[in-house]
């Protein structure tokens, strides 16, 4: 089958797929597959057709991922958020380093130093982030305890997921409810706004 992969950068939820969904009704290429960060054409997109579409993509700030490092480095974010949601499901998940391992099919020690370079922080600490992203909006919802938060995002005991979040956030879950600032940040920035001094 002759197909077309466009690599795309600050895809980050399914309301980006749905957006990358829309902006494609517009063109000749038939859609295979739209998954976080990737976008498959039926056929060879010429290059007038893909600069074309990627002025579209831009005007909603998405961009194209040109080299092979960019290309893992968006793979690797969009894996780590489906950890995340494995962590949320799972209460025996598999380690980190085996998810991505199997999914990409490359070192994970060679992985780690291609992020790292590119993002300034660990996928470790990428991953960390997520976590307490999706703390924070778990305790500005008050649907779970922060005893039930902590656990659901894989934290051993509530003690670990309050200090690890004091640590980070500079409040407790419990002082963030109560003020939930600093507010949520957007996932295609996390990398931006977290990297510790």
């Amino acid at each position: 089958m002759n197909a077309t992969y466009l690599h795309i950068k600050n895809m980050c939820c399914q309301r980006c797929i749905e957006i990358v969904r829309k902006l494609t009704k517009g063109i000749k290429y038939p859609v295979i597959s739209i998954k976080l960060g990737e976008l498959v054409l039926r056929g060879k997109v010429s290059a007038e057709d893909k600069d074309n579409f990627e002025k579209k993509l831009n005007e909603k700030e998405f961009y194209l991922s040109e080299t092979h490092q960019e290309k893992i480095v968006g793979h690797l974010k969009a894996l780590l958020l489906r950890y995340r949601d494995e962590l949320m499901e799972n209460e025996k998940p598999i380690k980190l380093s085996e998810f991505v391992v199997r999914d990409m099919q490359m070192s994970f020690s060679h992985l780690s130093r291609v992020f790292s370079k590119s993002q300034g922080l660990t996928l470790e600490r990428y991953l960390l982030l997520l976590r307490l992203e999706k703390a924070k909006e778990l305790l500005i919802q008050k649907q779970l305890s922060i005893t039930q938060v902590g656990y659901k995002l894989g934290y051993n005991s509530p003690q670990s997921f309050i200090t690890q979040f004091r640590r980070e956030i500079g409040k407790t879950p419990h002082e963030y409810q109560l003020n939930p600032s600093p507010p949520r940040n957007n996932l295609d920035n996390l990398t931006n706004q977290y990297i510790k001094q």
